[in-house]
């Protein structure tokens, strides 16, 4: 989490009733708007402007026949004038949510967050597409958390890039400029959508797509986001990789074999080389998802790094393992699941081997837990959980969770990586907390959603000793408005 002083709402006044005013408008109309689009029975369609094939996306959101509340949709209505090639897609979130217990002490903030995308997709012919997608994300009311990214990023640039081929047709296409990455489950290369502004990366990138068969190639830069100013990227800070995706070598199987090179500068910006010098860093791994017969599934990811890190030699690895049971015969079709993650921390902080696994770049909201507290660094997390499916629009989901540290020599590391609690060697437990996760969704039709959720997080004996000790807690409400 950074640091940097966060503003009060009182510095704002005017900038935060602007806000209010807006999330109150839109829920009213909305909410209204509930049972006048019962035809929403066909697969929810939200636009994704991040998407690959964002293009196609974009032209899926026209709605056939008459509509009587057509001028809810303005960007969606736009798009059945214009011509096939040009094409536009807007999505408006609003997410109101509490931290109460920051840094584990009597701390609490209560702030809505607002996130604005915008976006044009011109496919001229097949080969050529030029996507550029604009966004503003926003934070009001709070007081402890930062007024800069990742709660805030004023008016930029989130994709801008050009595509020659076709990524859904053929057998290859060419990227390049800003894109979004998602690859796999996103637990080592994703999006990070949960963010208020997410992840971007600047990207030269060639795919090879065939049935069955798909290989990225790509050599990137991730963006390191500024308020107040365009991003860039870090010179220096480097992400090449090689992401395949094979889904016909055995039934009901997805193999995604990948190697990736990590090369960056000692900055304190960059909590992955936490000032020990230059890393150059080679991450191997694969995963493995599929269904097996009487409504079993399964999901596993595992990695191995080597490489330096200044002086040291890096020897880290992680694994993912993830087994799940539906049952189909249920009117609610729950699915119970049983995880493990792990993820090898530093047990010897004066040696010469680096042993703190690197998470790179994921999608870290939910890998460990739902309220974030926890990176896939130095940590052990045995978890379960049910989902449901309630009739054809909500999805229920509680989750358990129990986390202790690798090693107690090691420091306790956020979801995004970055130290949050200094290692603690003269603990007398590695024990974190237990977690309890309850989550509800609501898709209201292919243009509307809601969400809630609340996490506890009861902490252990470790975070009783190296903290004051506060037990977490993380309610929060959104809304997606897809227009």
């Amino acid at each position: 989490m950074s640091t940097t002083k966060a503003r009060s709402f009182k510095e704002h006044p005017q900038r935060n009733r602007r806000g209010v005013g807006r999330f109150l408008f839109l829920s009213a109309v909305l909410l209204g708007n509930a049972g006048a689009q019962q035809g929403a029975n066909s697969p929810a369609n939200s636009f994704q402007p991040d998407t690959p094939g964002g293009a196609h996306a974009a032209s899926d959101l026209r709605v056939s026949g008459p509509n009587p509340d057509e001028w809810l949709y303005p960007i969606t209505r736009l798009n059945e004038f214009l011509p096939h090639w040009i094409q536009f897609g807007g999505q408006f979130r609003d997410r109101v949510e509490s931290q109460d217990g920051l840094a584990y002490a009597p701390i609490n903030d209560v702030y809505d967050l607002t996130q604005l995308r915008v976006g044009v997709y011109i496919q001229p012919t097949s080969w050529l597409k030029l996507v550029g997608v604009t966004q503003d994300s926003r934070v009001f009311f709070n007081h402890h958390v930062a007024t800069a990214p990742p709660y805030q990023d004023i008016w930029d640039i989130r994709e801008a890039y050009v595509e020659l081929g076709n990524s859904s047709e053929g057998w290859f296409d060419l990227v390049g400029g800003r894109q979004m990455f998602s690859f796999g489950d996103e637990r080592v290369i994703g999006p990070s959508d949960w963010l208020n502004m997410g992840r971007t990366f600047d990207t030269v990138r060639a795919d090879i797509h065939h049935s069955g068969v798909n290989i990225s190639v790509f050599a990137a830069s991730v963006i390191y986001a500024v308020d107040g100013q365009i991003d860039h990227h870090i010179e220096g800070n480097n992400f090449y990789g090689i992401y395949s995706s094979f889904t016909h070598l055995l039934r009901n199987t997805s193999i995604e074999p990948y190697l990736l090179w990590r090369v960056a500068p000692s900055l304190a910006e960059l909590p992955e080389t936490e000032g020990r010098g230059h890393l150059n860093e080679v991450t191997g791994g694969a995963r493995v998802a599929g269904t097996l017969p009487d409504n079993f599934d399964y999901d596993v990811e595992m990695n191995k790094q080597t490489g330096s890190l200044g002086h040291d030699t890096i020897d880290a690895w992680a694994g993912h393992w993830n087994a799940g049971y539906t049952f189909q015969e249920a009117r609610i079709h729950p699915r119970i699941f049983a995880e493990y993650n792990y993820a090898s921390g530093n047990k010897n902080p004066n040696g010469d081997t680096w042993g703190t696994h690197d998470q790179i770049y994921p999608s870290a909201h939910d890998k460990m837990d739902f309220a974030d507290q926890f990176g896939w660094r130095n940590i052990q997390d045995i978890r379960a959980g049910v989902d449901e499916k309630v009739g054809n629009k909500w999805t229920l989901t509680e989750i358990l969770d129990d986390f202790w540290l690798a090693t107690r020599n090691d420091a306790v590391y956020a979801s995004s990586g970055a130290i949050s609690i200094a290692a603690h060697p003269g603990a007398t437990s590695s024990h974190l907390g237990s977690e309890l996760d309850l989550i509800a969704e609501y898709k209201q039709n292919r243009h509307v959603s809601y969400g809630f959720g609340f996490c506890h997080l009861f902490t252990g004996q470790y975070l009783n000793e190296a903290t004051q000790g506060k037990d977490y807690n993380y309610p929060f409400s959104y809304l997606t408005y897809v227009f």
